[in-house]
């Protein structure tokens, strides 16, 4: 397993640009099958998948910089507010499929494909680790 962390910093670039392509082709494919309203509810939901992200890396750092000593002031104050986003993304999901259900003719299924952005970019770097591992090793590198 690599500990190199440049390593680590180039997957999570690739699981950004997993989020884009994945969210450009699923807006483009919701609109194709149901219609505008669905590709607003796909990137609505794309926006928190990807909020969600943002805020999971940034907890988990924390927890890294604690656990490793590293921990900084500005860390520390940035504890709290930490929290209540880490929190927090579950009523932001609530909250935006609640107003897409009742306030608009947005389609549903829509926005709950956008929420599982995340899980797919995960996946598809997943497969490109594994793609890469097995070419690397039948390369003989």
């Amino acid at each position: 397993m690599p500990t190199d962390p440049d390593f680590y910093a180039s997957a999570e670039r690739r699981i950004w640009r997993f989020q884009i392509v994945i969210a450009v082709l699923g807006a483009a494919g919701s609109w194709w099958l149901a219609g505008l309203g669905a590709a607003a509810a796909f990137l609505a939901g794309a926006a928190i998948s990807s909020l969600n992200f943002l805020w999971l890396k940034q907890a988990a750092d924390v927890l890294v910089e604690k656990a490793t000593g590293a921990e900084t002031q500005i860390a520390r104050r940035k504890q709290r507010l930490l929290l209540w986003k880490f929190l927090g993304r579950y009523a932001l999901i609530g909250a935006g499929g609640y107003a897409i259900l009742k306030h608009t003719t947005w389609n549903i299924k829509a926005l709950l494909a956008g929420l599982f952005l995340f899980v797919a970019a995960i996946l598809a770097e997943i497969v490109f680790e594994i793609a890469t591992g097995l070419t690397s090793k039948q390369d003989g590198t």
